[in-house]
Order: structure tokens, then sequence, then C-alpha cells
């Protein structure tokens, strides 16, 4: 059992007899579970089982990006629910012949370990992690709508108790290696510089002690009484779903992993056989198909081709992460949002120039990306290594010179054209001719600042969403005169960064703040009519958004929100009370979370009551208005007006081609808003819910409120066709023809 005999592993024995087996799908750059790897992998375990003199087994990737993305997603949709159940089947039994092999096994993982990747490494006895910042663990398929399925709910719990497992399993939290081996899922950890020693000390200690103790940290008497009695468990998972109740109503897959790990836990069988079940009969639900819809878009946005025009479209695309031609950055301003671009910009390689206008500000914007790193190292989420490296890649500067040498340059300054202007007047004196100039702008004109630049073919938007580290999507701003090789290059760049791109035409506010204004602006018309910011905020997270309205606007700034209504101005109608109301506020001092005052009142970062909004409304009582029959949509009088303006604008902004498909419209909601996921998008729920059903109940509203609520003429069109959106079943989702069937 010596060589490469297999398509996507390699089977080496040593002098050891440690046989090592090396992971490396043939056709993708990172590995993933599918039919031919599982197939293999059966093999292997075959001849494994057989070998009487193998003393260990290591299993490792031979691929840079990682040990295991998991299971191959594209081919879930394509399965018949027969098939889906055929499929766990045979994973649990092969990952449960490997951990019932007689010789010890070794999961050796550096880079992402996830889904059934992870699974794959819980069925080895041992595993070692590389600590570093691409490492990391995790159980993701929560967040596709379904369980993990190849044994996650029951070796996960075993591991590490059911305290530590749950929030990974419920909520698809990812862990790095540090914090893996504080809670026992591994045995050792080592950085980079020392990680093959590391392995091979480890190797030999199993050598020596093939059923070496594994790593089991020690617990606090609760975690004990919690994790190892049958009535701290029991306790536990009460505690769980009382807590997740919300979200279970809207991703039925918490429920569901909370009884295939209490299956598990009463009897060892049982769990599997649940865990099968609770998978094969989620994977048919509206939540999952809609979770897999977005999965497969943001695959697709992360595509450059995707973004080409079609005449350069057949141009090969590059590899996911691949750095672009950018190797130096600059960042103009080192503010909130600065920071943030130049840190992440920092810990994926590349080297930084920040530009401020005084060494004070110079002073500040280092003291705040320090003290996020910092966070981040004591949050356990970045080794403190990398940390010290990203912050060494970062210099600061009051000067212009230095920017010479950059190849990309973001301006993150004031939102005011006239400053913004000046720097792009500047950056093209001083910035080499090939260099590429962008704004990080939320919704001033990048026509404007590319008429301020010598080179208006190289320069675009990056606008990053705040807060930058954790807000996935950035829009990629194509003005008319940027060329398509810088949005190549812009695109690429976003994805290095591991941040989804969605591109988009130079108009006020681009996509998402356009879109998102409708919805905020009829949250404040119900703020002018008298209702409470508590009842509004309420009803929108009870519809699946993360926070309400008034909340999300609090925590922006009114400042900014003002701002931006002004920039919406030529687009929005009936926005003259949204703007005064917004102007009032920010001339009272009620700026949002930074003031301590906003709709809420705020101490510290504790929200607190809502702020006495009749000191603003100059109490204008609710307007009484006439109340028409509407077409069953599911949603409450308060969802229908907050959501309905949202769905209306998203028309228009296809109508206008601010982006070319609605799937983008429908990712970019969900990434830049958090939109709720299970619902796919604001386009994909109007479509479920019916054309017709929307333009009449928009019809009504408009008899009640006014002509905000028009519907826009493609909306009608849609109505009176029966048309959609979608194209076909492959614009929708990427399922392509094949659908979840019961054959």
């Amino acid at each position: 059992m010596n060589g490469n005999t297999y398509k996507h592993f390699g089977v080496y024995r040593d002098d050891r007899d440690v046989v090592t087996v090396w992971i490396q799908h043939a056709t993708r750059s990172v590995n993933v579970f599918d039919d031919e790897v599982i197939t293999e992998l059966r093999q292997i375990v075959g001849e494994l089982e057989e070998d009487r003199l193998a003393k260990l087994i290591v299993f490792r990737s031979a691929h840079e990006s990682g040990f295991m993305a998991g299971a191959d997603v594209s081919k879930i949709a394509q399965l018949t629910v027969v098939e889906v159940e055929e499929a766990l089947a045979t994973g649990q039994a092969l990952f449960t012949r490997i951990a019932s092999l007689d010789v010890p096994t070794l999961a050796v993982i550096s880079g992402p370990c996830l889904g059934g990747g992870l699974e794959f490494a819980l069925a080895c006895r041992y595993r070692i992690a590389q600590e570093s910042s691409s490492t990391r663990f995790g159980l993701p398929e929560v967040q596709l709508g379904v369980i993990p399925g190849w044994g996650g709910t029951q070796r996960l719990p075993r591991r590490v108790g059911l305290l530590q497992s749950l929030p990974m399993i419920l909520q698809g939290k990812k862990m790095t290696a540090g914090k893996a081996f504080e809670i026992g899922l591994v045995d050792r950890i080592a950085g980079e510089g020392n990680w093959k020693s590391a392995v091979d000390q480890f190797i030999q200690q199993l050598l020596k002690r093939p059923y070496l103790p594994q790593h089991k940290p020690r617990k606090s008497l609760a975690s004990r009484f919690f994790d190892h009695t049958s009535i701290g468990r029991r306790i536990v998972l009460h505690r769980a779903r009382n807590q997740t109740a919300r979200e279970s109503a809207h991703y039925p897959a918490i429920s569901a992993a909370i009884r295939a790990v209490e299956a598990g836990l009463k009897r060892k069988g049982d769990g599997f056989a649940t865990e099968r079940s609770e998978f094969s009969r989620l994977i048919e639900t509206p939540t999952c198909r809609n979770l897999l819809e977005l999965f497969f878009r943001r695959e697709r946005a992360r595509s450059v081709a995707t973004w080409r025009s079609p005449a350069n479209r057949e141009a090969a695309d590059q590899p996911f992460s691949a750095h672009p031609t950018f190797h130096k950055i600059g960042v103009i301003g080192s503010g909130v949002m600065g920071a943030g671009i130049a840190q992440l910009a920092a810990m994926h390689r590349y080297h930084v120039v920040i530009k401020e206008i005084s060494e004070e500000l110079v002073a500040a914007g280092m003291s705040r990306i320090e003290r996020s790193m910092s966070g981040l190292v004591a949050s356990g989420r970045l080794p403190a290594a990398d940390a010290q490296a990203a912050m060494g890649r970062i210099s600061a500067t009051c000067d212009w010179d230095p920017l010479e040498s950059v190849d990309l340059v973001i301006e993150a300054v004031v939102e005011r054209d006239d400053v913004k202007a000046k720097v792009f007047r500047e950056l093209s004196k001083v910035v080499n001719p090939h260099g590429v100039l962008t704004s990080n702008t939320s919704s001033l004109s990048i026509a404007h600042m590319a008429d301020a630049s010598n080179r208006p073919q190289q320069v675009g938007g990056l606008h990053f969403f705040n807060p930058v580290h954790r807000m996935e999507l950035v829009e990629v701003v194509r003005a008319s005169a940027t060329s398509d090789a810088v949005v190549d290059e812009l695109v690429q760049f976003v994805r290095s960064l591991g941040k989804t791109p969605i591109v988009t035409s130079d108009t006020p506010g681009f996509l998402v703040n356009r879109i998102l204004f409708p919805y905020i602006g009829e949250a404040i018309q119900m703020i002018c009519d008298g209702m409470e910011a508590e009842a509004i905020d309420r009803e929108a997270r009870r519809f699946g958004m993360p926070m309400g309205p008034l909340e999300l606007l609090d925590q922006v700034g009114i400042d900014v929100a003002y701002h931006v209504s002004g920039a919406l101005d030529s687009v929005l109608r009936d926005n003259e009370r949204v703007v005064t109301l917004l102007g009032k506020m920010v001339a009272a001092g009620w700026i949002g979370c930074k003031s301590g005052q906003g709709f809420y009142r705020y101490d510290g970062k504790h929200r607190g009551a809502p702020s006495p909004m009749k000191a603003i409304t100059n109490g204008v009582p609710t307007t009484m208005v006439p109340h028409l029959d509407m077409a069953t949509d599911g949603l409450s009088d308060m969802q229908r007006r907050l959501i309905y303006p949202l769905i209306n604008e998203s028309v228009q902004c296809l109508q206008q081609r601010v982006v070319a498909e609605a799937w983008m419209v429908d990712l970019a909601m969900v990434l830049g808003t958090g939109f709720a996921p299970f619902r796919g998008g604001p386009l994909s729920m109007a479509e479920g819910l019916g054309w017709k059903a929307i333009a009449r109940n928009m019809k009504a509203l408009e008899v009640m409120y006014g002509i905000r609520f028009e519907p826009a003429t493609r909306l009608e069109e849609l109505a009176s066709t029966g048309g959609t959106l979608y194209a076909s079943s492959e614009d929708r989702s990427g399922f392509g023809s094949q659908r979840l069937t019961r054959h």
C-alpha cells in the first residue's frame, strides 16, 4: 500500500509503518467530498482495515488551501431525496469505519476544516492543528438550512461537551485552532514556524504510546455537571430550545439539530438515524432551498467572469483568493472606515500606506487599528503572531509622497464632494500612472471624482460596509469611464480580502443604500405618524431582520443617514418628512449611539428606553387612514409598510440597470443588510408571494399613505403578464433544471 494509485489521494508508508493518506482533489484547488472522493476513500479505508502492519494512519491535505472544505454543495441540490438519504448513510458508515480502525488515526489540519471535513476529522482519534489565521473549524450546515449529516451532531458533543458544541452546531460558528485546543477539539496546536517539527514530534509520541490520552481541558464543576450528567444535559438542551425558539420558527434546522443531538445522548445508534432523517426532511423545505440559492449566488458573485462584459466573458477566470495585480495599497483617512479597510488589507498580506492630515490623526488611526487587532487576539480570533505581522505591513504618514508607489488607493475621507474632489486631484499628481483610484463613498458620484482626476478610466468605487471586518459585501462601482480591466482588478481584490463583490452602476446610493432607504424612510414616516419605535423595530425583527430599522439608524448614525437622505433625494419620492425629522434630530444632537441618544437612549453601548420623539415631531397625532383589504401575504400591517417599499425599490433598481440581474439584488440585500436570509432576498420573496398580490397591496397602500407606494412600472408589468424576474431555474438558484424530488 504505497504510491499514488488514486486520482484524489496519495497513500504512502514510511519505514516506521506510518501510513500517510494525502488528500488532494485533482480538479479543485480546495478539497471537497464528492462522489469520486468518497468512493476512493472507501477503497482506502477497506485496505487500511486489512493492513496488519500499519502502526499509525495520518490523514492530511496536499493542497495549500487547507484540510477539507466539506461536502460538494453543488451536488446536494442535484440529488433526489432518496439519493440524499443514501449519501448520508454512506458517509456515516464510512466515518464510523474510520473511527473503528484498530490503528490510531491522526488528522493533520491546516486551513479550513469545515462541515464534512470536521466530521471526517472527528472520526479520527487525534487531531493536530496549525495555529494560523486561515485555520478554522466549524459546522456551517445550519446556514444552508440543514444539519451536519455525517455524524457531526453525535461526535462533536461527545468530544467537547454540549456547552461548547451547541453554538457550533446551532449557529454555524467557526473557531480558530487556539480556541479548538482550548475546548479540547484538537489535541495539539503549533504555529507556522514550527509546524513540521510539531507534527513529526506528535507522530513520534503516538508511535511510542499508540493510545496516548486525548487532550481534555480542565472543566469547572458547573461545566462538568452540564456536560456529564443526564439532568445537566437536559437543562442545557431545554435552555437551547428556549433561546432559539424565535430563530427556529424561520430556521427549522436549529430545532432539528437539537433533536439529533438529544437522540444521540439517549442512545448512540438512534442519534445517527435521527441525524439522517432530519437532514432528509430539511432538504425539501423552502428555507433550505432559499439558503442554498444564496450559497450559489455568492459563489457566482465571486467569479470574475460574472462581472465581465459579454465580449470579455470567455477570458479565463482567476482562482478564488488569488491576489490581483495590486501589492501595495494606499488608504486616505484613518477614521472608522479607513482604519478598518487598512487593517483588513494588512491581514490579507497587503502592504498598506495610510495618509492622514495631521500627526494627531496618524496616531489616532494607528491606535484604532492596534486596539482592534488586540481585540481579535484576545478573543482568540487571530493568532498573536499574525496580528504582529499585519501591523508590520501598515505605515502611516501626513505626506503624499509615500503614495507614489502604491497600486491601488481607497479614499475614505468625509462624505463631501468638494473634499473628495480635492483628494483625487492630489492623488492624480502623486500616484504612479498605472495606479487605480477608488472611493469608499456610500452615496456620492464616482463620476464626479473621476472628473477631478487625470485618469477617469482608472477610477471606481469600493464601498465597504461597517463594520468592515464583519460585513461580507463590497459594492464595486463602475462609473461611465471605468475600464473593464479595472473592474476585473477590483473584483479580484475584493475576493482576495475574503469578501463578496457586487458590481453596480454609478447611481445615487448605488444598490444597497438605494434599496434600504425606502424601508428606513417608512419607519421614520411611522414615527411621524406617532407610532412607537419599539413596536416598529419589533415587527421588523419578527419578519426576520437582524435588527429593526430604527435600531439600525442609531448604529449607523443619524447624521450619516441625514446625509444619505439628501444624496438620494433625486430617486426617492415623498421624502420631505423623513429628511425634516432627521435634520431636526441632528440639530438636537440626537445622532444615535455615538451621542448617547437617537431613536433610543444609550448608556455606553447598552440601549435604553425610546427617546421622547414627540419633542422632535412636535406631537403630530397619528393620521387616520382608510383600511383597505389586502391580498394574503403573511405580513402584518407594519411589516407590509416596511417591506413593500424595499421590494418596489428593488424592482426600480433592476428597471434602471443599477445591476443586471435579480439574483444580484437578492444577494446584495442579504449580505449588505441582513435581509431575512431564509426568505432568499426581497425579489425571491416577492416571486414567492406573486407579483399580482404585491401590486394589488401596493396600490392599496398608495391610497392609504401616498404616492411613495406607487408600484414601479416593471412591477405592474410583472403583475399583469404573470412574468418573472428569474428567467430560468438556472438564473434563480444554480440548481439548474434538477430539483429535489422524492423519486
